[in-house]
């Protein structure tokens, strides 16, 4: 999502593929929770948009791996990182988060005549950003942490060991966590909290490091297809976590709970690797399709940029996932909504300044 490999005879194909499809699955994930807070948790429509937007859940954490698949095996200077990598990061943030500071009240104007616009959320929202901005800072603070990576991941035991904390400590801490506040008497919960406090204070491996680290080992590692299945089956077993613990959670709170689609639980982390590893060993490198894949690629930042605009457009035509069968609205409206944003991204791709900067 971030950046390319150097050159069409060294690239990773499938980390293409990878930029396309995650793209496409965070406009399909937008689309389908839009409307989740707003109906019966115990409804059909409901359950239509627990399912896909379990389905796609894989998408962020994919995006940190590719960018740990590129970055940490290059030799990069941390000037240049700055400079160069970090710094179109900032630049891109401040105009797209100024961007929609502004479009947004007009929207919600639009939509409707009674919304106050104000001058101070106009620049309350110019710093903090649209909904999906968080991505940005996120990545900037993965970058800045390259350096003091780099030396971590030329252990191939340390790297295994920080893996394994990260896995323990975040990803099945995390979900036993939320499972016992969820379903378990007062009494688990009690004792789930006490042991948290004990093993609470391992923070090294939180965040999003482990994912970074993760894109880069998997792309590293080869893996034999035992392994690779058991990955694939863990990764179906991670989606009907997914979307049962989601709507178990929701029905017993009786209103849309997000808990089990967070990235730091195991169900998403486990669709995570299936995902990665799954293009990793299927996509082929003389395949025709690769061509339009790498160039669908190059506007992925872009496309996940300017698809909210997109869907705030949607929005105000009254073109949303409750306009017919929601089984069919979430996949059709993501489809014309993700052809819109890659080509939007494709004219700000033509433009020599702004490429450079902001997509």
């Amino acid at each position: 999502m971030i950046t390319e490999t150097k050159t069409i005879k060294t690239r990773l194909f499938y980390l293409d593929y990878l930029r396309v499809f995650s793209s496409f699955a965070i406009i399909l994930l937008h689309i389908a929770a839009a409307n989740m807070n707003n109906m019966s948790v115990t409804g059909f429509e409901w359950n239509v948009f627990n399912f896909y937007n379990s389905l796609v859940r894989w998408a962020v954490p994919v995006f940190i791996m590719i960018s740990g698949a590129l970055f940490l095996p290059r030799e990069i200077e941390t000037k240049q990182l700055y400079s160069k990598n970090i710094l179109r990061m900032f630049i891109a943030y401040v105009v797209w988060s100024v961007f929609y500071a502004v479009v947004t009240p007009i929207g919600k104007f639009v939509v409707d005549n009674s919304y106050v616009i104000s001058i101070s959320e106009i620049l309350k929202n110019a710093v903090t950003g649209a909904i999906h901005m968080w991505f940005i800072p996120m990545i900037i603070g993965l970058y800045m942490c390259i350096p003091l990576i780099k030396p971590l991941i030329k252990n191939k035991s340390t790297v295994k060991y920080f893996l394994i904390l990260a896995f323990v400590f975040v990803f099945l801490r995390t979900t036993i966590t939320s499972i016992s506040n969820d379903f378990f008497s007062p009494s688990i919960v009690s004792g789930i909290e006490c042991i948290n406090s004990v093993i609470g204070s391992v923070n090294l491996v939180f965040g999003y490091v482990p994912y970074f680290i993760l894109g880069y080992v998997l792309n590293e590692t080869e893996t034999d297809s035992k392994k690779r299945t058991v990955i694939y089956i863990l990764g179906v077993f991670g989606f009907l976590m997914t979307v049962l613990l989601n709507a178990l959670a929701s029905i017993k709170a009786n209103t849309t709970l997000e808990t089990y689609y967070g990235i730091n639980t195991l169900n998403i982390a486990l669709m995570a690797m299936a995902v990665f590893v799954w293009f990793k060993y299927n996509v082929r490198g003389k395949d025709p399709l690769n061509k339009i894949i790498v160039k669908l690629s190059k506007y992925s930042f872009g496309t996940y940029l300017v698809h909210i605009f997109i869907l705030m457009v949607f929005e105000v035509l009254g073109f949303e996932t409750t306009t017919f069968n929601p089984i069919l609205s979430v996949p059709v409206i993501s489809t014309i909504a993700a052809v819109i944003s890659f080509f939007i991204s494709f004219v700000i791709n033509q433009i020599p300044f702004l490429k450079k900067y902001i997509v």
